[in-house]
Order: C-alpha cells, then structure tokens, then sequence
C-alpha cells in the first residue's frame, strides 16, 4: 500500500497501528540514508522496508545488524550454537536483528555483568554471566539444545516451528548456583502469538478448548490439541498447577489469544528447570518503548500467572540506560542504536 507522507511516498503494509506508521516510516527513511534506496518484494508485492534480492545471498549478515557484530556473529554462526535465521531477517523491521543488535555488544562489552545487573527486569538474583555455557554464555533462538536435540524438551521444535526464546543468558546467581535468564523480544509487533493448536484445521473439535476449565486441561491433557500431536505441554504443567490455582474453574482455556506464546515460553522455562541443568528460569519480554500494544496481553497474562517473579517485562530503552550508565567503551553502538530504532 502506498502512503504519501509529507509528499513522499511510501511503500508499506497496510492496516498499520499509528505506532508501526511511525516507525515503519522513521526505519525506511534510515535505510534510504544509510543502506540503499531500492526496495524488496515478498509475495509479489513491493516494500521499502524490504532489501532487493541483490542482499538475499547464503551466508551473508542481514544488512540492518551492526557492522562491528559482523565478525562475531560469523564465529557464532559456524559453531554449536548457530542459530535459525529468520525469513524476514532482511527486513528494516526484524526482531531477530532488533535483538541481536540490542544485546550482543553488551554481552561483548567487558562490563557486561555490571550492565545486565542493572537492565529492569533482570532476575532478582542475577551475579553474573556463566560464561562456561551455551556460547560465551548466551543463545540466539534457544529452545534447549544444550540439553536435548531433535524435538527437543517439549518436543515441538522443528525446521518450521516450536517454542524458543529469542535470546537465552546463562548466569551464576547470588548463591553460585546455575541459572538461565529467557528473553523473548518484540519490535513492532501489535500482539504475541496465538494458539496454534486452536486454529488448526485438524483440530476438528474446538469446542473442547472452550468448554473445558484449566484443571481439566492439566489433569486430562488429551483434550487439548497440542498433546495429541505430542507436545508436551500440559504434562510439565501439572507440576505446576498451584500457579494457576486461582483459575482452574474457569471456562474455557485461558492460552488462547496472545497468551499463548508467553505460556509456551513459561512452561518452556519449567522444562529446564526440571532437567536440573539450570536451578532458577526466569522469562522476560523486552519491547521497543514506543510500542505499548503489547501491554494488554502482558497484564492479561500477569494475572494468570498471579504477578509471577519469574515473568518480567521491560523496554529496549531501560537496556539502552543501562549500557549507558555502566559502560565507558559502547557510547558508538548506543548512538547508532538510538538513531536506526527512535529511542
């Protein structure tokens, strides 16, 4: 769709949030400045927010990931912990990118415990990174594959699909004991993702997602969709289901809306923590600043945990003021940063 802002025009998707407007606009003009003019296409149509085929190469870092990671990322990429790149990493607008240039130059950056310390949101009992874990002690796409491949803990990952954390930091706690801090990421995003097994077209009897209260789903996890294509999700659960005990007579499940990838993310971290690799899991989400639809879903889902310490959500800017304040050596990233995401 086109849209002739201040007489320029502008190549985007339409039924945009007056949020995504801006900052879709604000993203594009940067790209036209410091990258290329030319646009992308993806199913047929034409984006200024996209790169031209001409970027699309294998092996090559997205164009919107800061120059100096590039060295970095290459070694993570050819190692155990390579991670899945997204089909719309080559989009002014990926998360993924979002994510890897909020968080890898403070987890390069020699201050970076006293940094992450500070980040609001950060567990409560976070010392300092383990640096004997994962890669230098942090994962892009982390579903548990230090632990078990394949299918993985909750056996739903595969090529396409499954639950994972956008970033995993593995850190030693107040007490020495080895715990894992997941991060799940958003930049422009209105809303998390719903229930897959709801609105899938071989789910032929929906009225049981409806109809059955949260202790029935727990206690009989063969009336949800997802247990009977083999994930384990509600089997982790019933360790659990004191956290949910105040819902346990409502109608109907309450993981059907946005919800539900924050409830897999959550039951993702009971997973590890049931492994006893890791003592303490704590899920945060972390979202640009300016991009507060995502507070409805986040309240909503406070509440069905019951204000859980161990879910917790900040912004991109509360990381930015943390770096800033704790790093002598990162004030370039921290310009660039501010300047490609109007922080």
């Amino acid at each position: 769709m086109d849209y002739n802002i201040n007489g320029k025009i502008y190549k985007m998707p339409s039924k945009l949030s007056p949020f995504q407007e801006q900052i879709y606009k604000h993203l594009i003009d940067w790209k036209h400045t410091h990258i290329t003019i030319e646009p992308g296409e993806y199913r047929g149509n034409t984006y200024d927010l996209m790169f031209p085929n001409s970027y699309y190469k294998k092996g090559n870092i997205s164009p919107i990931i800061y120059r100096e990671l590039h060295e970095e990322i290459t070694k993570i990429q050819k190692g155990e912990f390579a991670y899945k790149v997204h089909l719309m990493a080559f989009h002014m607008a990926s998360s993924q990118c979002a994510c890897i240039n909020l968080f890898l130059p403070i987890l390069l950056d020699t201050n970076a415990d006293e940094i992450i310390s500070n980040i609001q949101g950060c567990p409560i009992d976070f010392a300092k990174i383990d640096r004997t874990k994962l890669y230098k002690g942090f994962c892009f796409e982390y579903w548990g594959q230090d632990i078990m491949n394949g299918k993985g803990l909750l056996n739903d990952h595969s090529n396409v699909a499954g639950t994972d954390a956008d970033i995993a930091i593995a850190y030693i706690n107040t007490k020495g004991e080895k715990c894992l801090w997941l991060i799940e990421h958003k930049l422009t995003e209105t809303d998390f993702t719903n229930c897959g097994g709801y609105k899938s077209k071989n789910n032929n009897n929906k009225k049981l997602c409806k109809n059955n209260c949260l202790e029935k789903l727990i206690d009989n996890p063969q009336l949800c969709h997802y247990h009977k294509i083999g994930y384990k999700y509600w089997s982790i659960l019933q360790s659990k289901k004191n956290l949910f005990k105040h819902l346990q007579n409502q109608k109907g499940c309450p993981f059907q809306d946005g919800t539900n990838q924050l409830f897999r993310n959550q039951v993702l971290a009971f997973a590890l923590e049931n492994t006893n690799m890791y003592k303490h899991v704590y899920f945060s989400v972390v979202h640009h600043k300016g991009n507060t639809a995502l507070e409805k879903t986040m309240n909503k889902y406070r509440e069905l945990i019951s204000n859980d310490i161990k879910f917790t959500s900040f912004t991109n800017y509360d990381v930015i003021e943390a770096a800033q304040n704790n790093s002598n050596t990162l004030s370039c990233w921290i310009n660039w940063y501010r300047e490609l995401y109007n922080v």
